[in-house]
């Protein structure tokens, strides 16, 4: 994906050599050109602190089947994403008793602390600057 210019160019996370300094210094950049041209600047700040959660496996596996993810490949992500399960185990730490859930099927989320993790959630919203422009674009305009 790197190799081929796949990702954004406006997705800084989870990339090397793309630090939040360097979103920082492009967004700060950009407001005060824009305050200089003496145009209206606004911003939108979303909080993604559970966004690994929110991915939906379909979406994800048709965008990568479009970057070029196919075959075998694409049968792999598949089975590393569909029908994966987790129970929840809670221990007090005064006591031996503890709970445990059942076994359930997670529909939506990549797995986290993974090395393809971060990557499967950069696939997944990789066009979301082209849709932010647009929007923006589109506000301007009307």
């Amino acid at each position: 994906m790197q190799t081929n210019n796949t990702l954004a160019p406006e997705q800084y996370a989870f990339r090397k050599g793309m630090s939040t300094e360097d979103a920082a210094f492009r967004l700060t950049d950009s407001v005060l050109k824009s305050l200089n041209r003496k145009l209206y600047v606004g911003g939108i700040f979303c909080d993604l602190s559970q966004a690994f959660n929110c991915v939906n496996h379909q979406i994800l596996l048709t965008k990568l089947n479009f970057y070029g993810i196919q075959g075998i490949t694409i049968d792999w992500f598949r089975s590393y994403l569909i029908n994966r399960k987790q129970k929840v185990e809670i221990k007090s730490p005064n006591s031996t008793h503890k709970l445990v859930s059942e076994w359930g099927i997670l529909k939506h989320g990549v797995p986290q602390g993974s090395i393809l993790g971060p990557l499967l959630f950069l696939v997944y919203r990789n066009n979301l600057p082209l849709q932010n422009q647009y929007h923006l674009l589109m506000t301007l305009v009307v």
